[in-house]
């Protein structure tokens, strides 16, 4: 299991916080997500594919800085 943090852009409000959180808890193997929109990232925890964490984000005005 791995935790790492993630440098998220586009977000502004806290609707965007709760959409990139929901996006990411949507992911394969993600045990925990914390985003803050603060500090502009995501702390995500479990066994994942980052590259997941990447496709969750398709579509939306947030992308992840791997």
């Amino acid at each position: 299991m791995m935790e790492k943090t993630y440098e998220i852009t586009g977000m502004k409000c806290d609707g965007c916080v709760k959409k990139v959180t929901e996006s990411f808890s949507g992911v394969a193997g993600v045990t925990k997500v914390g985003v803050s929109l603060a500090n502009a990232n995501a702390v995500v925890a479990g066994d994942f594919d980052e590259q997941s964490l990447k496709a969750a984000l398709k579509g939306t005005h947030y992308s992840i800085k791997l």
